[in-house]
């Protein structure tokens, strides 16, 4: 099916690689895919091409799974925007070392694509441009909120307690600017519009009729060690087994709803919270004033062991946007994660995504003032030295979306002035922070769509 022969198609493939690649920019996207040496035994790049081998051990054997040459870097580029899942690894499964067939590249090359191409409307600058949203976690209740474990449960030095979840936030914000954005003229979708799960099956059905089968299919698969299997099957709590659920079933039907709808940009949209060094004494004078005052002493111990769980309050803030990056040890094990490897080193969407996430910080700035993130992250790297407060991050979601992307993390919820403010959502209210929030997006997207990058 994959003939080894060349023709004048190979003339479009070879210009479509050049405007991918520049100057060959792989090995810079190698440096922030990476995030483990062990990594390089899945793959080898040299002048004309870029190798993938299923394990380390093919690779000392010399065994091929997919080579990849610089002319061909624009038809595979392409084969994510016009084609569906199943038919890009039916090419990728099929093509070992040899080169693309002349129907192959036929094809891809002469399907529309549905590229952004800027109208130049000043009332309706975004006509004609995709945006996916994707409104983080899940939570439709400060239950299922414990659960995920992405609450604030905060008291101020005064003793009021301030109580919200990020899930929440996140769908306000997806609403918001779905609106500024279909005022503008773009196609807007949001992976969720509810306080629920996407995945089909409830987390408490699926987890008694399927966990131990999917936990054997996942360690088959390559996507989890035998070790992480062993822990899962034997030992694991429920918070444990969602977190597997939500990075096994649930981000991968988000991801793939986003790739049908082939946005030209997506929003990942989250809110960050930190560790902050606990302040006992404000426990110390809560827990006082508790135990002193009056009530039944079931009301009283409630009341005392919110304050003793509560997180203490943050006194930086400080914002982050997030691209994909540094894959760590395991993480090539999959034949799904090796493709989306090799998708992010040979086409423009990681550069895309650096861009993007640019404009990104810069309005979160701009509209919440908030200085970027002055700190590293486990599992990520820095990206270049003019960016700040962008990052290459071992984040699932950004690996398996594809296009431009960015996951944004506003601001700390934990920051005693932001909790005030961000509060209001337990209230069944919007808070104005979640509409700058918004709007710092709206604004990234327009001035990113403005230069809207040509491959």
């Amino acid at each position: 099916m994959y003939a080894m022969k060349r023709n004048p198609l190979y003339i479009i493939a070879i210009i479509a690689a050049l405007l991918v690649t520049g100057c060959d920019s792989r090995s810079g996207r190698v440096k922030y895919l990476v995030g483990d040496d062990s990594l390089h035994g899945y793959f080898s790049l040299d002048a004309r091409s870029v190798t993938i081998y299923a394990s380390p051990e093919d690779k000392k054997a010399g065994r091929i799974e997919c080579r990849l040459y610089d002319d061909e870097y624009g038809v595979f580029a392409r084969m994510f925007r016009v084609l569906d899942d199943d038919a890009i690894e039916e090419a990728y499964r099929a093509k070992g070392p040899s080169r693309f067939s002349e129907e192959f590249i036929r094809n891809v090359m002469s399907s529309d694509d549905g590229e952004f191409s800027p109208a130049g409307d000043a009332v309706r600058p975004l006509a004609g441009l995709r945006v996916a949203i994707d409104p983080g976690h899940s939570a439709g209740s400060m239950e299922d909120a414990v659960r995920e474990g992405k609450y604030i449960l905060l008291f101020t030095p005064e003793g009021e307690k301030l109580n919200f979840y990020e899930a929440a936030l996140n769908l306000a914000t997806a609403r918001v600017l779905k609106e500024m954005l279909e005022r503008d003229g773009a196609t807007v979708m949001l992976t969720r519009t509810k306080g629920e799960q996407v995945y089909p099956v409830p987390f408490d059905i699926w987890v008694k009729r399927n966990f131990r089968r999917a936990v054997k299919e996942k360690e088959r698969d390559g996507f989890i060690t035998s070790a992480a299997a062993k822990r899962l099957l034997t030992r694991s709590s429920d918070r444990q087994r969602l977190k597997f659920f939500n990075s096994e079933y649930e981000m991968p039907r988000r991801a793939a709803l986003i790739n049908r709808f082939r946005p030209h940009v997506t929003v990942l949209a989250h809110y960050d919270a930190r560790d902050a060094t606990p302040d006992y004494r404000i426990k110390y004078l809560l827990v006082k004033k508790i135990a002193r005052s009056r009530g039944g002493a079931a009301d009283r111990m409630k009341r005392i062991n919110e304050v003793v769980d509560s997180i203490s309050a943050l006194d930086d803030n400080f914002c982050t946007a997030f691209v994909p990056g540094c894959f760590l040890r395991g993480e090539l094990a999959s034949m799904e994660s090796r493709i989306e490897f090799l998708r992010l080193v040979v086409s423009t969407d990681l550069d895309r995504s650096i861009r993007f996430s640019k404009h990104v910080v810069e309005h979160f700035r701009k509209e919440l003032d908030v200085p970027p993130s002055p700190e590293t992250f486990p599992g990520s790297r820095l990206v270049g030295f003019r960016f700040g407060g962008v990052y290459a991050r071992n984040l699932r979601m950004t690996r398996l979306v594809r296009g431009a992307l960015c996951l944004g993390e506003p601001l700390q919820q934990n920051n005693l002035g932001e909790a005030r403010r961000l509060a209001k959502i337990g209230e069944g209210r919007i808070p104005e922070r979640v509409r700058e929030t918004a709007r710092a997006y709206h604004r990234a997207i327009r001035d990113y769509a403005a230069g809207y990058p040509g491959r």
